[in-house]
């Protein structure tokens, strides 16, 4: 399971205005090689770009946002950015920058901006809302926030894109910026992750290699949903165990709805006193900023530190959990498709083992969407969402229906 906490103080990464490196890579197309290699991707489409270049032959500031449902989105934008001939900065999480020096560096000259994740990251927001004021780049921002593993759904919008978009919009307004326009627009930015592999050879390496893991005995004659819910049921059970201290019975997503809120309410209750309401995820997150600050600093005992990396994994695991979308293979949540086949056993391989092992192959779709013009009014304080980001989602929502139709359903064989 991937772990993100850096245990090192937080530093803004700024990424420089013009780069050798980014040139090159843009040119050469040399993301591909990356994509290829750790995400799979073989084949690329990008379609109505030229939306983009009408709000670009506009004057318009852009923010381009996406749906983030693989690691590989962020490199991927690429491809667009690359067919459109602009660049553009993206925020990226801080923890990107420090896997390894060479990453770090890479990602810098790439023209992404980190953001810190535990808290209110004031300079990192204070450069999304200038690079969009002065619009001689594109903001790239996925408002999830985190990879959501499903192709179909998305998570809940983070607040701070609303918020970026609309002080600049102000601030554009008010004559801040330079271009022949003062709107700031948002392209929606749908992915779409159409498998090409070989369907059956990834199905029985995955399922191999989570059999074994989990000690179960192969069963090749099982028919493969029944096969995949034997080994989700088997990874649940190892989660239950860890955390309830046996497995439980019952309906799999009941159950992850049991662990889930049983683990949230022992954190909450020791970080906060009393036990939360509302969405998994904004209550993981909310409670972050309170156990990570200090376990940076390096000031807590070994005990504590240690102490605090295991309510940390918890809480990851939490998240990941709750990114199964509920019903996704059963058919009452949209046609049951080779994607969310593949998508599901990447997730448990992940889950149980820490990587992805599967020869999977993809080809990618990138299609930009209607501008939406962002408003330069503040939200109201009262206000329950976003009317901008819900206008995003809804595009996006729609977009990705509609491209599901694209993908053919899965017709198990008969005979098994």
């Amino acid at each position: 399971m991937q772990y993100l906490i850096i245990e090192k103080p937080y530093k803004f990464v700024r990424p420089p205005r013009r780069s050798f490196v980014m040139w090159v890579i843009a040119k050469l197309r040399l993301y591909r090689v990356w994509l290829k290699r750790a995400e799979h991707i073989f084949k690329y489409e990008v379609r109505n770009e030229h939306r983009i270049q009408a709000s670009l032959d506009a004057g318009h500031s852009i923010l381009l946002a996406g749906n983030h449902c693989r690691n590989a989105d962020p490199m991927a934008i690429g491809e667009l950015l690359r067919a459109i001939n602009k660049y553009g900065y993206l925020m990226a999480s801080w923890h990107l920058y420090n896997q390894d020096k060479f990453s770090g560096w890479v990602i810098k000259r790439l023209g992404a901006f980190s953001i810190n994740r535990e808290g209110m990251d004031k300079q990192a927001i204070s450069f999304a809302i200038k690079t969009l004021v002065d619009g001689e780049r594109m903001l790239v921002i996925y408002p999830e926030g985190s990879v959501s593993r499903s192709n179909d759904f998305m998570q809940p919008f983070l607040d701070g894109t609303g918020f970026i978009a609309r002080s600049a919009a102000r601030k554009r307004k008010n004559g801040a910026g330079s271009g022949q326009s003062d709107k700031v627009v948002v392209h929606p930015v749908s992915f779409r992750y159409h498998f090409i592999g070989d369907f059956e050879a990834c199905c029985e390496h995955s399922l191999d290699l989570l059999e074994s893991h989990l000690g179960l005995d192969s069963n090749t004659e099982l028919a493969l949903l029944k096969r995949i819910a034997r080994v989700a049921d088997g990874l649940l059970a190892e989660r239950e165990v860890e955390y309830l201290g046996r497995a439980q019975s019952g309906d799999c997503y009941e159950r992850i709805e049991n662990l889930v809120t049983h683990i949230l309410a022992v954190q909450e209750r020791k970080w906060k006193g009393e036990v939360q309401r509302g969405d998994f995820i904004p209550r993981v997150k909310s409670l972050r900023p309170i156990i990570v600050p200090d376990l940076v600093k390096g000031f807590l005992s070994d005990e504590e530190a240690e102490s605090r990396r295991r309510d940390l994994y918890a809480l990851h695991l939490v998240q990941q959990l709750s990114y199964y979308p509920v019903n996704y293979l059963t058919g009452e949540t949209g046609k049951v498709t080779r994607e969310r086949i593949i998508e599901t056993l990447e997730r448990l391989e992940e889950d149980l083992t820490g990587r992805i092992t599967m020869p999977r192959r993809f080809r990618l779709v990138i299609d930009v969407l209607d501008a939406i013009e962002v408003p330069a009014e503040k939200l109201p304080r009262d206000a329950v969402s976003d009317p901008l980001l819900d206008e995003v989602r809804q595009s996006l929502e729609k977009n990705l229906r509609e491209s599901a139709e694209e993908l053919e359903a899965y017709e198990p064989d008969p005979e098994v």
